[in-house]
């Protein structure tokens, strides 16, 4: 790279020095940066966000869909721009399991993701609550959160959906109007 002297006697724009004739050359990039002006690693690209207040509830064993209104499951979806990029998945949900006279009062939230049409895959889970030795009843409240990082190397649709199950026959509940419902964002980050 040449590098021009600038000399005390130019006629000046900035401290002296005039930029627009005694700069020549190509600068480098600062910050260990790539140099690219339409695309930067690192950079968002696209942000998607969904809330949903709708309440639900399961005393199932097996894992049932969180839903976003009667019979509709709750899903959110991103289509990546290109297929390097990488989406990141953070979200709040708002779940609690109870039961009265029962000593177990736990249940297992799941994030999933499927690419396109193909199938939904479990990519994050795991069992929140309590358990009362004594049998006495038992309530357990938690605002979970998923921070999950998603290489779907494609530019199809990524879509999330979330699950739930009950051990031992107690009521889960996802949101409990108000304030007490549920989000996820999810973000294109270039890669």
């Amino acid at each position: 790279m040449a590098i021009t002297r600038l000399g005390p006697n130019n006629s000046t724009n900035i401290s002296g020095v005039n930029l627009t004739s005694q700069v020549t050359g190509t600068l480098p990039t600062g910050n260990g940066g790539t140099g690219a002006t339409s695309f930067a690693p690192g950079k968002v690209l696209q942000v998607i966000n969904s809330e949903n207040a709708y309440a639900t509830s399961t005393t199932a064993s097996g894992y049932t869909d969180m839903l976003s209104s009667s019979g509709t499951t709750w899903e959110t979806a991103i289509t990546p721009s290109a297929t390097s990029s990488k989406i990141l998945v953070i979200t709040s949900i708002m779940i609690y399991w109870e039961e009265n006279g029962n000593s177990n009062n736990r249940g297992d939230p799941t994030l999933n993701y499927k690419v396109g049409s193909g199938s939904y895959s479990q990519v994050q889970s795991g069992q929140i609550g309590n358990y009362d030795y004594g049998g006495n009843g038992v309530q357990s409240r938690n605002r979970l959160t998923f921070n999950y990082l998603i290489s779907p190397n494609t530019t199809s649709a990524v879509t999330i959906k979330f699950t739930y199950n009950s051990a031992g026959g107690c009521t889960g509940v996802v949101n409990d109007g108000g304030d007490a419902d549920s989000n996820v964002t999810l973000f294109e980050v270039g890669a």
